[in-house]
């Protein structure tokens, strides 16, 4: 009975998921905002498709794959792991590589401008056209990397993103982690913050004194 219980859950899922797609008025997967508790009112989604490309030889940093002057034959759905069904690619390599084209609007000019993934597993390095503008190692927290440096506003830019989930002791896996989440598995997008901007803000409510304590952090 619990095997039956757990299979229905599973279908129902993924009948969920595929409606969810289906449905999207704006074509990508997932359109809304993920941080509906920290979303600022410039940003840009990055869902849907990304040129993609295994590398099981670990040849990609040697020749340059960053550059953007190799083809990556595949199509995968971000925000969904390789491997995953709903990505389209199949697993086939424990390094990937992901490319696509981005504008930011032009009125972002002046702008300052990150990228931010909200999970990529395990270790993630992006580049602009070419220029390295940030490095996570980690598979299930959010981060960030500035782009102002290197960005034309208005005008299309190669964003490509090389994840590294080669098996290492000290991560989870198994009961203790998330399964088997290969690359992007949480969405990207831009957002335009301010010369100053909170990375965070925490809330300590105080019921007898009806106050809350708020502390942000820039």
């Amino acid at each position: 009975m619990y095997t039956l219980r757990l299979l229905i859950a599973l279908l129902l899922s993924i009948a969920f998921a595929g409606q969810v797609l289906a449905q999207s008025p704006s074509g990508i997967p997932l359109p809304e905002h993920p941080r509906p508790d920290f979303e600022r009112p410039e940003w840009l989604n990055l869902n849907g498709a990304w040129a993609f490309r295994f590398d099981p030889d670990d040849a990609g940093l040697a020749e340059g794959w960053h550059a953007g002057r190799v083809a990556f034959p595949l199509t995968i759905t971000v925000p969904f792991s390789w491997g995953a069904p709903l990505s389209g690619v199949p697993d086939g390599a424990d390094i990937g590589w992901y490319a696509r084209d981005i504008t930011a609007p032009a009125e972002w000019t002046g702008r300052r401008v990150f990228l931010v993934v909200g999970a990529s597993d395990y270790e993630t390095t992006v580049w602009l056209d070419g220029q390295q503008v940030g490095q996570h190692t980690g598979g299930y927290t959010p981060f960030s990397a500035e782009l102002t440096a290197y960005l034309q506003p208005g005008r299309a830019q190669r964003l490509v993103v090389r994840v590294d989930d080669t098996r290492r002791d000290h991560q989870l896996y198994g009961k203790q982690g998330y399964g088997n989440a290969r690359g992007i598995w949480q969405t990207p997008y831009l957002e335009v913050r301010g010369d100053t901007p909170a990375q965070a803000v925490h809330f300590a409510p105080d019921i007898d004194r009806e106050i809350a304590t708020v502390t942000v952090r820039l």
